[in-house]
């Protein structure tokens, strides 16, 4: 069981081999004409209704999952559209992986999320550096850009979370490298 969103942003629930779609307190099967329903009782989903389109298909789910893990990974992170399309391939069946959509297709799919999401592209300035607000804290919601100068020449920028403080703060002696030709 899992939920996810559609390539239009619409909840989705897949359950049991189906894919599902919100409609008011159901989960109606995304096929056409198909009476399955799924239901919550707060805790899990169970099948209220039976399909009468094919069989569960487990290859859809996981080309459902497979697009849903690239959009997200498109809009959170600056890897390279070959490096997010292996990553969410390599989770793919092998049978899945001969429907699932080719790379070029998927490659236009994240240009367009960063493109309509105004997600800044790599940065070739200071001045050019804008750190969104769901990269300045943790998965937790911790705080973890500490400082920002916003100085356009001489940008300094310091990340850490909480528990790596308090573990830096429990060593006895630090070791330390860094870019030595950038820091003028």
């Amino acid at each position: 069981m899992s939920l996810i969103n559609s390539s239009k942003g619409s909840d989705q629930l897949l359950l049991d081999g189906f894919r599902y779609r919100r409609d008011k307190a159901v989960w109606r099967c995304v096929k056409d004409k198909c009476k399955g329903r799924a239901r919550s009782d707060g805790n899990s989903f169970k099948m209220h209704q039976d399909h009468i389109c094919q069989a569960p298909d487990p290859d859809e789910i996981e080309k459902a999952l497979y697009n849903y893990e690239i959009r997200k990974k498109a809009a959170e992170c600056h890897d390279t559209p070959r490096l997010i399309i292996y990553e969410a391939r390599l989770k793919l069946s092998s049978d899945a992986a001969i429907t699932s959509p080719q790379y070029n297709a998927s490659q236009r799919v994240i240009q367009r999320i960063r493109r309509d999401d105004n997600i800044p592209s790599e940065p070739k300035t200071f001045a050019d550096i804008v750190i969104p607000l769901n990269f300045q804290n943790t998965y937790t919601n911790q705080k973890f850009l500490l400082y920002d100068n916003n100085d356009v020449n001489r940008r300094l920028l310091i990340f850490a979370s909480k528990e790596q403080l308090d573990f830096l703060n429990q060593c006895e002696s630090w070791h330390c490298d860094g870019t030595f030709a950038l820091s003028n």
